[in-house]
């Protein structure tokens, strides 16, 4: 995870309110400041507008039509995957549903293959039908280019570091304010939830 924060610190643009698992990333001040309209502005131009295709084929820009003015979870992903995703799917399954309890509507999930060369939209469909998947999650595919090009912008991916091709991380932000952050893919589903909340800016008592 420390190296998660190097790459993002080194791709010229850091990341708001970026917290550290283990080091108070449930603990997200309410009033934590938003980025000014400059640093916004520098933010948004270093996502890429990569074009991507959902699980229903859908063509999606990555900045303009994902993450835009939008609140998301972010998980990267493979169908063949037989040791995370298989855990770390049902497990966001659980966030996704505890969000349309307590913030209906207002958070979308995108989970982006790194295998996107055999995870073909039909694949991911195939891969996302054993999961209680509601709407508001997107399953995405696309040229390897396009999608090791997102992973780097994000800071998830480095081409001379193996141990960082399938990390189990979730990248968490609020575009319009210029909050994001990365967390544990199988810490508790509370406390993914709580921590989404906050970047939302919404504070909601834990369920009982």
């Amino acid at each position: 995870m420390r190296r998660i924060a190097a790459l993002i610190l080194t791709s010229g643009v850091a990341l708001s309110a970026f917290v550290l698992p283990g080091e108070g990333a449930q603990q997200l001040p309410q009033d934590a400041p938003a980025y000014t309209a400059y640093q916004r502005n520098a933010l948004r131009s270093h996502f890429p507008d990569v074009m991507l295709l959902t699980q229903d084929n859908e063509q999606k820009r990555f900045y303009d039509d994902l993450i835009k003015d939008k609140i998301v979870v972010i998980q990267f992903m493979f169908a063949n995957c037989d040791e995370l995703c298989p855990r770390t799917t049902p497990n966001l399954a659980r966030v996704q549903r505890n969000l349309q309890q307590r913030a209906p509507g207002r958070v979308n999930f995108l989970s982006i293959t790194v295998d996107p060369k055999r995870d073909t939209p039909q694949a991911l469909k195939r891969y996302a039908s054993h999961f209680d998947i509601q709407r508001g999650w997107y399953f995405l595919t696309g040229k390897k280019d396009d999608v090791d090009l997102v992973r780097r912008k994000l800071g998830v991916y480095d081409p001379e570091d193996k141990k960082l091709e399938h990390m189990n991380v979730l990248t968490i932000g609020n575009e319009a304010q210029g909050r994001w952050l990365a967390m544990e893919a199988l810490a508790k589903p509370d406390d993914i939830t709580q921590t989404v909340l906050r970047v939302l800016g919404k504070t909601v008592p834990a369920q009982r």
